[in-house]
């Protein structure tokens, strides 16, 4: 069967790998598609607007710096492209307030004209500073640029190239130019763009996004959108003074009798390309080819490949030994499911795009020749491809496995599946279960109310239900008396119902009482009695306490019977055999030797008396409690070792082997010495008399959160056919055939001295195993030996 199910999981994994592998296989497959369709939905940066806005800029930029070295001085970007006209009103011309606010402008009066001006002029002058950085240090140090002052033929440009032939000879504009890309814009006397021509793969293209680029009023536009309080895409008046002095604005940002050329030859436009992939400057330019992928189908096919595999997978958990929709790490809950589903369709559409379009464009090359010297150029295609593969293969592997989460519902059934899978339907069940449970729970509670304790909850619970009825029925205006009646009726009904079931559970109690009372202690409690349940609690304990009493008595009088019994056989005994040598001595013809062996027999049985007499008092005080203790600090470990060397001549002599097991450290326990080593030698006393001969006894002693716990093993030579739990009563032994001196008080005693010490000792019989067990609780102080 294991065997079976290995092969089944094998079987399994490797199918989900398949399906896996064809759809990685098939979406890459897809990536020569998605560049080729891709082509026909982006603009070459070359002629995207955002590159024109750049020469827009530079139009403006160049200008100035043409006239900075035409006229030998240093112009303001202000004094060239903001025009103002100030002026003061007439009285005649003068307007209301209203008038202006409504048809021509806005009353300025916090601050003088000249000043306005000049928060103008910074405002222009700011912009076009940043423009003049951003167009020098970031396109045009890899595109050539020409500027042609027509009034004094000044060129100003920035490469060794005859850049300015474009426009002076218009034949080295056609296929044998050096410059594969170029854009000329000539400019007349008043700003107009007089001519423009362009050179590219899509030349008409080129030129119409350039003549609306051109067109467009960038300046002012930004301006404005950098402060809302100027008004610079249009021309603009503010009064000042209440309307006596006026002053019109607005922007003029065209150049004047110049031509502006920039080109790029084929290396150039590779280089350009390269910076564009790399540099975050051109982000429009990235977010448009990612849109073109879109275009292309990418997405498109993305979705039918998921779908496939979906397909796919859900398919294969209708394969009998198809297993994974079984598996408990893939049987999550259907909300998780469904979530993760629903999170990755829409998560992960941009990693899916990022990885086609960087992957096509080269963009992941570039990222690797950047961070890596590890590879050559020419593996960083193959780079590029495992990574899409890896990357895939988590993707689609992922939708694979959420996919097979669903698989089980093919067999337990739709029905059943969201039962056991909806944590929404689980909670739901929990929550009408639980609200079931508590109606159910103030029924028993209004039932089963304890009269002998506080009911002050109930009826707080009562009144506060009973007002919820009578708010609702007042909210119910002149048909609340209706509701009312019916509300009364059926309270009446409800009370007499409840103080009814109380009269029969109070019969009930009667009847149980009088019963105990005749001596019945077998009497059963098993019928529901209501408010009065926690009497027939009471009732049961009374009735236990009765029973124990009566079978703690009977115990009592068979174990003084037993103890009458087992004492005088113990004692008479030894007196017996006392006697008899002592009339054996009496007599006259025994011999020295006789009479020396009949003295030493003498002697050993009268120790006996003495030891079990002794054993019998002390028995006695510790039953009674009347001992004192005096603890000090005791090494138990220490001291069962030592008990041990007294004992060790007879454990040899019984042919035992002790087997020790105790911490390495120190264990001391506030003990009672003496006491503490009468119980371990009553206890190796006991093992030397009745152990097995050529067996192992074992010794153990480990600490616990507690305290300590000791253990004394050994196999017994006789059978223990007596209950473990009276080897401790007092003149029980195990020997059932009294054939051993021993007096039966050992166990016994070493269980008082322990239990007086604040101990529990217990002994347990498996077989022929004789196992005592001592737990001492407290605080164990262990110190490194």
């Amino acid at each position: 069967m294991d065997t079976k199910s290995k092969n089944s999981k094998k079987f399994s994994f490797a199918a989900a790998g398949v399906v896996v592998m064809l759809a990685v296989s098939a979406f890459m497959a897809c990536y020569p598609l998605f560049e080729k369709q891709a082509a026909n939905y982006y603009t070459d940066p070359l002629r995207s607007g955002e590159l024109l806005q750049y020469f827009y800029k530079s139009n403006l930029v160049f200008y100035k710096s043409m006239l900075d070295k035409v006229q030998g001085g240093e112009n303001s970007y202000a004094d060239l492209y903001l025009l103002t006209e100030e002026k003061e009103l007439s009285e005649g011309e003068k307007f209301s307030e209203d008038d202006i606010d409504r048809n021509y402008g806005e009353i300025m009066e916090e601050r003088a004209l000249g000043e306005y001006k000049d928060t103008l002029a910074r405002a222009v002058n700011s912009v076009m500073e940043k423009w003049e950085n951003d167009t020098l240090n970031v396109i045009f140090r890899n595109l050539d640029y020409c500027v042609i002052d027509h009034r004094t033929g000044e060129i100003l440009k920035n490469t060794g190239r005859e850049i300015e032939a474009l426009y002076k000879d218009k034949s080295r504009r056609d296929e044998d130019a050096p410059y594969v890309y170029y854009v000329i814009m000539d400019y007349d006397g008043t700003g107009s763009l007089e001519n423009i021509a362009v050179r590219d793969e899509k030349p008409d293209a080129l030129l119409k996004n350039v003549q609306s680029v051109m067109a467009g009023k960038w300046l002012g536009n930004y301006l404005s959108e950098q402060s809302h309080h100027y008004n610079l895409s249009d021309s603009n008046t503010v009064y000042f003074n209440s309307g006596r002095e006026k002053l019109t604005y607005r922007i003029h940002d065209k150049p004047k009798d110049m031509t502006f050329i920039y080109a790029c030859t084929k290396q150039q436009k590779e280089d350009l390309a390269a910076i564009w992939k790399d540099n975050s400057f051109f982000w429009t330019y990235q977010n448009e080819i990612r849109w073109a992928y879109y275009q292309a189908g990418t997405m498109d096919v993305y979705w039918i490949i998921l779908a496939v595999s979906a397909f796919a997978g859900l398919l294969l958990t209708r394969i009998k030994r198809y297993c994974l929709h079984r598996l408990s790490g893939v049987q999550m809950h259907l909300e998780i499911s469904l979530s993760a589903i629903v999170c990755m369709m829409a998560g992960m559409e941009s990693l899916i795009m990022e990885l086609v379009y960087i992957t096509n464009n080269g963009f992941s090359t570039g990222l690797f020749a950047k961070y890596t010297d590890l590879f050559t150029e020419e593996s960083f295609g193959m780079i590029a491809g495992c990574v899409n593969a890896l990357a895939l293969t988590c993707i689609f592997g992922a939708w694979f496995y959420l996919v097979t989460t669903l698989g089980e519902v093919f067999d337990l059934g739709l029905k059943e599946f969201i039962k056991e899978r909806s944590l929404i339907v689980k909670i739901t069940s929990w929550l009408i279960g639980k609200t079931r449970k508590k109606a159910s729970q103030f029924k028993e509670e209004v039932l089963h109310v304890d009269l002998g304790g506080e009911a002050e909850g109930t009826v707080r619970k009562l009144v506060f239900i009973n007002f919820l009825f009578l708010a609702a029925i007042c909210f119910l205006w002149m048909f609340g008396w209706i509701a009312l009646v019916i509300y009364s009726v059926v309270l009446y009904i409800g009370l007499k119902k409840y103080v009814q079931k109380i009269q029969e559970q109070y019969r009930k109690l009667l009847a149980a009482t009088r019963s105990i009372a005749n001596g019945n202690l077998q009497t059963r409690f098993e019928e529901d009695w209501g408010v009065f349940e926690s009497y027939k609690e009471e009732l049961v304990k009374i009735q236990s306490g009765f029973k124990a009493a009566v079978d703690e008595e009977v115990k009592s009088q068979k174990m003084k019977t037993e103890l009458i019994t087992n004492v005088s056989h113990d004692l008479k005994t030894p007196l017996t055999a006392i006697t008899t040598y002592i009339e054996l001595l009496g007599e006259e013809n025994i011999t020295p030797k006789q009479r020396k062996e009949y003295l030493q027999v003498l002697s050993r049985k009268s120790n006996r008396l003495k030891f079990l007499i002794e054993d019998l008092f002390e028995v006695s005080r510790a039953s009674s409690g009347n001992i004192t203790l005096n603890p000090v600090d005791v090494d138990i470990c220490h001291l069962l070792r030592q008990v041990y060397l007294e004992y060790e001549d007879k454990v040899e002599e019984a042919d035992l082997i002790f087997r020790f097991s105790m911490p390495d450290e120190k264990v001391i326990l506030q003990l009672d010495s003496q006491k503490t080593y009468r119980i371990f030698e009553n206890l190796y006393v006991n093992i030397i008399k009745y152990a097995m001969p050529h067996t192992r006894v074992y010794i153990n002693a480990r600490k616990t959160e507690t305290g300590i716990q000791i253990e004394l093993k050994n196999m017994s030579a006789a059978e223990l056919n007596i209950p473990a739990q009276d080897l401790t009563e007092r003149f029980v032994r195990g020997d059932s055939s009294r054939n051993t001196e021993g007096s039966g008080l050992g166990l016994a005693i070493a269980r008082c001295f322990v239990e007086l010490q604040g101990g529990i000792m217990k002994v347990e019989i498996d077989g022929d195993l004789f196992k005592v067990v001592i737990a001492w609780r407290g605080t164990v102080q262990g110190t490194v030996t």
